[in-house]
């Protein structure tokens, strides 16, 4: 995609595999490629840093303010355990968990089933957290009737995340009933730019880290004194839509924006 675009941004390799407990993978739903199938272009393969130490690297020359984690949270949670001082100026956003109905299983969504012991350690420790989970996501769908013939223009990028977004749609036609695409990652990245977008409530949270029917499940915490983050209860849908297609036409030179 970097170079469909013409960018140049580093790129690390992640955990090859949970903290704890079996593997799981969505290949199901984003296909082998992790993309339905969606041909990018071929680059020459080059030896990849482990996200972890690129991301130590970055925040101890304090190029970090926040972080925005869009999957299973295991080199998060290393590189906290490791060298927690590092991340005490940063703040996290995380799209995973959910208090209300799972997508993996009925009482878990598929980021903190995937590593759920790395949830459990990084909303546990204290650390400045917002929570952006299904409980507010699945609010925020876009329908077919939303993109115009061409949304992102006619240029190789914009064709590409064409394809990308009604494949996705297609992808929960039958879990949704309709073809739409829940933005999921999307909404975290609009609460990293744009907070108010979202209501949060303070919570305690901890997450079921053994094997079986709850793994992976957020429940919230009783216990005074528990570490708490801000957890997104309530979101601003069509501005959250808006922004993320707006800013995915800009990026792919349909229009421009401030």
């Amino acid at each position: 995609m970097l170079a469909l675009a013409g960018m140049e941004i580093p790129v690390a390799r992640g955990a090859a595999g949970p903290l704890s407990l079996i593997s799981v993978h969505a290949k199901s739903a984003h296909g082998a490629n992790g993309r339905k199938g969606i041909a990018l272009p071929v680059r020459d393969a080059v030896p990849l840093p482990s996200a972890r130490s690129l991301l130590a690297h970055n925040l101890r020359e304090r190029r970090v303010e926040c972080i925005i984690a869009l999957g299973p949270l295991t080199n998060l949670a290393q590189l906290i355990s490791e060298e927690p001082k590092l991340f005490e100026e940063v703040e996290i956003v995380w799209m995973g968990g959910t208090l209300s109905e799972g997508n993996v299983t009925p009482l878990a969504e598929f980021n903190a089933y995937a590593d759920p012991e790395a949830a459990a350690r990084v909303l546990r420790s204290g650390l400045r957290t917002r929570v952006i989970g299904l409980d507010v996501t699945r609010h925020v769908r876009l329908r077919a009737q939303d993109l115009s013939d061409s949304p992102f223009g006619e240029s190789p990028t914009g064709r590409v995340l064409d394809q990308a977004l009604r494949a996705l749609m297609e992808l929960e036609h039958p879990l949704q009933g309709e073809p739409c695409a829940l933005s999921h990652d999307p909404c975290a990245v609009v609460a990293a730019i744009f907070p108010n977008c979202f209501r949060y409530e303070r919570k305690a949270l901890e997450t079921c880290v053994e094997e079986g029917r709850e793994r992976g499940r957020l429940l919230e915490h009783a216990a005074a004194g528990s570490p708490a983050v801000d957890y997104a209860v309530e979101v601003r849908g069509p501005d959250v839509s808006r922004l993320f297609l707006d800013r995915l036409a800009a990026w792919s030179g349909k229009v421009d924006t401030d």
